[in-house]
């Protein structure tokens, strides 16, 4: 148990405050534009709430193998927001990997290529498929590199994602899982679903920008990963 504290010290404990409001307003991308400073406050709440609870620390989470996993912020966001989640990735045995992205600014062509570049570099490198992880509109490119290259991924992850603006269907080879919140004040309950036969949806708690730190939504996600999928409901 001390061991633990100490570990917890180091992490989520020894950030600054400063810091972490720099990181949450990071996140808040779109949710600044529709004013809603709600988003704010209850993302840092599961910010905090997530450094007491053992799934941060990788306990009971199925390990990674070393399998690269590209993590993409979503509209307005920038990859630094996304560093707790990947620091987390690593510590359950993933080697997480930025996006690339300067600045989410919306669906486009070039932004697209340069997740895929990405995408390719690191399945060439580990000779293996990539896992994608998107929040919000990045799991909206994140299906997207599934669709164009799906012998480069494996897995996508979509965190409260608009799918409706990219519905076309990705090959069965690639699995596919939406994480969305009924709380979530942007993409509003139901069109975080993920649509057909093969998808997954799974629902977790929390806010919108707070999927990036939300404990349950770590759980979704290492299980996903896993291919240990719990029942989903919608």
């Amino acid at each position: 148990m001390k061991g633990a504290r100490r570990e917890r010290a180091d992490s989520i404990g020894a950030v600054p405050p400063g810091a972490i409001l720099r990181m949450i307003l990071g996140a808040l991308g779109a949710t600044v534009v529709f004013g809603l400073a709600a988003e704010a406050v209850q993302a840092a709440i599961e910010y905090g709430r997530l450094g007491a609870d053992p799934i941060f620390y990788g306990w009971n989470a199925p390990r990674g193998g070393g399998r690269p996993v590209i993590a993409i912020p979503g509209f307005l966001g920038s990859d630094g927001y996304l560093g707790t989640l990947r620091g987390w990735l690593g510590r359950i045995g993933y080697r997480p990997l930025e996006s690339g992205l300067r600045r989410n600014t919306g669906f486009n062509a070039a932004s697209l290529d340069e997740i895929e570049r990405r995408a390719v570099e690191a399945s060439r490198a580990s000779e293996e498929p990539v896992a994608l992880i998107g929040h919000s509109l990045g799991g909206v490119y994140a299906r997207a590199i599934a669709r164009r290259r799906p012998e480069l991924v494996g897995d996508v992850i979509a965190l409260g994602s608009p799918l409706g603006l990219d519905a076309g269907p990705i090959p069965a080879s690639v699995r596919f899982t939406a994480i969305y919140t009924r709380g979530d004040r942007i993409v509003r309950y139901p069109c975080a679903l993920a649509p057909g036969p093969g998808a997954r949806n799974v629902e977790a708690g929390g806010s919108h920008v707070g999927m990036a730190f939300n404990a349950d939504v770590y759980r979704a996600i290492a299980s996903a990963l896993a291919a240990i999928h719990p029942s989903s409901s919608a």
